[in-house]
């Protein structure tokens, strides 16, 4: 049997798991899986955008610092928003964040799947995870549970949900 890279899916319609929805991960290339084969699996899953949370660093120190390349070998868009490991996002990550959302939000329109993934597919993943469901309009308690009922070690980090309820409170004025 094939090695398969590890995913948990978070579909945005509970009636139609299908159609578009949220593939929170670690990052492809590790878990003993490369990274075109991570690649190619969530692919198949549905995802056209891939979400990067790794910093620069990161990317080298985890051998994937072709994974622009790879993902768009395989047809698929991908976009870097480093956050430090345990920090809440930069001025930074907010620069580059609303492209990478634009075409999350595209692709989530179109019944597509995005992956989120920062090193073990948890904190800084469920931050990725947050802004998109937060920004569809999902309301934030909700927007928690979901991600920690597929992955538990989401919001772990004060600086984690300090940030996410500052920026849901923002984002409703």
């Amino acid at each position: 049997m094939d090695n398969l890279h590890p995913v948990w899916s978070l579909p945005l319609n509970d009636t139609t798991p299908l159609k578009g929805g949220l593939l929170l991960t670690p990052c492809p290339g590790t878990k003993g899986v490369n990274a075109i084969t991570s690649l190619r699996q969530l692919k198949a899953a549905g995802a056209t955008v891939v979400l990067t949370a790794l910093e620069e660093n990161e990317l080298s120190n985890q051998g994937v610092q072709l994974l622009a390349e790879a993902c768009k070998l395989l047809g698929m868009q991908w976009f870097h928003v480093p956050i430090e490991d345990d920090c809440a996002p930069t001025a930074d990550f907010e620069k580059k964040w609303q492209r990478a959302n634009d075409a999350a939000q595209i692709a989530l329109n179109n019944g597509e799947f995005v992956v989120a993934h920062c090193k073990g597919g948890s904190g800084r993943t469920g931050i990725l995870a947050a802004r998109l469901l937060l920004a569809r309009g999902m309301p934030f308690n909700a927007t928690l549970a979901s991600i920690q009922a597929q992955r538990p070690g989401a919001f772990a980090r004060q600086s984690h949900i300090d940030y996410i309820k500052q920026w849901n409170n923002d984002a409703k004025h």
